[in-house]
């Protein structure tokens, strides 16, 4: 069976972690690597800086040191995503005011201060920042597929205060996204 790290890099995950060993002047434990050197190791061994980072992320959840959710740093996140039709700008407009209009039935803590939106060329964002210090950001991007216009929206949820309620989180979120959704 291919795995994702096969289809995507040439190699199997164990292929990466033998790779990481065999290259690095001879330290053959893992444990002794941080991050950042098995992302450039992984890079150096033809993968792109992408899929550098998610094997330095696999292999750290391989060996003990990060789980699902976890960030380099140990704080706990958990995402969502959706991809719902329309041109991407009008999108995230009605997504701000669902926002808005939705209270606090929309989101998973009490809000510290107000959310805030910022803009690039490509992309939009939607920022909270919430009472027990985790924080939620939505971003916004086109997302075209022939003649249809799509809009990606993706939400980052940071900062949980403790694993165990990741999963509610991301339930959450998703279920925030799919209402959104059927709204449009």
């Amino acid at each position: 069976m291919t795995d994702k790290f096969t289809t995507g890099t040439g190699r199997d995950i164990e292929e990466w972690m033998e790779y990481l060993r065999s290259h690095d002047k001879g330290a053959e434990d893992l444990h002794k690597l941080t991050h950042q050197q098995m992302a450039v190791l992984a890079v150096d061994g033809g993968a792109s800086e992408w899929w550098a980072q998610g094997i330095a992320v696999e292999i750290e959840r391989i060996i003990g040191r990060r789980q699902v959710g976890q960030t380099v740093t140990g704080s706990v996140n958990a995402g969502a995503s959706k991809t719902v039709p329309g041109e991407w700008r009008e999108v995230f407009e009605e997504f701000a005011t669902f926002m808005a209009e939705g209270g606090e039935e929309v989101l998973p803590v009490k809000l510290d201060g107000e959310p805030s939106a910022s803009a690039t060329e490509k992309w939009r964002y939607w920022r909270a920042t919430f009472a027990d210090g985790s924080s939620a950001t939505l971003d916004c991007s086109d997302a075209p597929t022939g003649d249809r216009r799509k809009t990606r929206l993706s939400m980052k949820h940071d900062k949980i205060p403790a694993m165990d309620q990741r999963d509610s989180v991301k339930a959450h979120w998703k279920h925030v996204l799919a209402t959104f959704a059927d709204s449009l």
